[in-house]
């Protein structure tokens, strides 16, 4: 089974079978976001300085790739855009929407700020967006930037126009030698803003409790992929990748059975799942009495693990 990184929206699934999570004790990575050829090759070199400027001086720290994204859905980055319904420049702001996130003017800008300056429509836009909430949930924030609220719906209308953000936000980072797509990126970040949650078996609910799958579900939903609930199904469903190749927001997983570091044998049986976060680390939710951590891990296919158990392999539900 594959998913790409805009086929589906975020939404957390529910089931009634959860697996147990294993032990283990570690120390914390850092993960990079760097530009695809896609972004690279498609949107000028002053665009691109630009949105990852503004995306960092955000409130929220949104990622460039999504500031990037929703100015190409927009408006193709076109700042000159206007749209039947008055939106105006490359990021198709209402003018009382842009007057209220326009300030403090960011150097470089108009004077008065316009929505028809890259400068200053894309810090508003920064600004905007981290007002919606979208480093909480960027589908819903996306749903609102689009039609006004997040209402149902406006959810129902612009469902597509999230998934196509989504989506681009996920090709214009670059994937493969240890860099990882938007999406990946979002899940590391998502993963590591519940660090000293507690392990809740069956959980699946941020601040409250999650237990290993639980986690891998509410991060990548979050993000935009549905993945299934079960460590287990998360381990013979998604698509496998080779140990030596993991990037960070990579699935790792644990348990009993031959062990393989690209294709999962038959009878593997996964009982813990973590997400990778580089540097022979993951983040997970490991067992009763423990909080949501870091772990470290020896990333060599059969490597002990626990009591009794093994590192099965990787899995990379972003794969197309």
């Amino acid at each position: 089974m594959t998913r790409t990184a805009g086929k589906v929206l975020a939404l957390l699934v529910a089931a009634s079978a959860f697996t147990l999570c294993a032990l283990a004790g570690g120390a914390s990575a850092v993960a990079t976001n760097n530009p695809s050829p896609l972004a690279t090759g498609s949107i000028p070199a002053n665009l691109l300085v630009l949105f990852q400027q503004a995306a960092a001086a955000s409130p929220c720290g949104v990622p460039w790739t999504l500031l990037a994204a929703v100015a190409k859905t927009e408006s193709s980055l076109d700042p000159t855009a206007v749209s039947g319904a008055g939106a105006e420049g490359m990021f198709q702001f209402e003018p009382a929407t842009f007057a209220e996130y326009a300030k403090p003017a960011p150097s470089g800008g108009a004077i008065p700020p316009t929505a028809f300056d890259p400068t200053d429509a894309a810090y508003a836009a920064g600004r905007y967006l981290c007002s919606l909430g979208v480093a909480q949930n960027p589908t819903l924030a996306l749903v609102a930037y689009n039609c006004g609220n997040a209402g149902a719906a406006c959810q129902a209308a612009s469902a597509g126009y999230a998934e196509q953000v989504l989506a681009t936000a996920a090709r214009y980072t670059a994937a493969g030698a240890g860099v990882p797509s938007g999406v990946q990126a979002a899940v590391v970040s998502y993963a590591e803003s519940q660090i000293g949650t507690p392990y809740v078996y069956g959980g699946d609910t941020p601040g409250t409790g999650f237990d290993c799958s639980g986690l891998v579900v509410w991060t990548y939903g979050l993000a935009g992929v549905v993945v299934p609930r079960v460590a287990n199904d998360q381990w013979h469903d998604e698509p496998h990748v080779a140990l030596d190749e993991l990037v960070p927001g990579d699935l790792v997983f644990f348990g009993t059975g031959s062990a393989s570091g690209d294709t999962a044998s038959g009878d593997s049986v996964a009982d813990h799942v973590g997400i990778y976060i580089g540097d022979s680390a993951m983040v997970d939710a490991p067992h009763t009495g423990a909080d949501v951590r870091v772990d470290t891990f020896t990333t060599v296919a059969g490597a002990p693990w626990g009591s009794g158990e093994v590192l099965l392999g990787g899995a990379d539900p972003v794969a197309s």
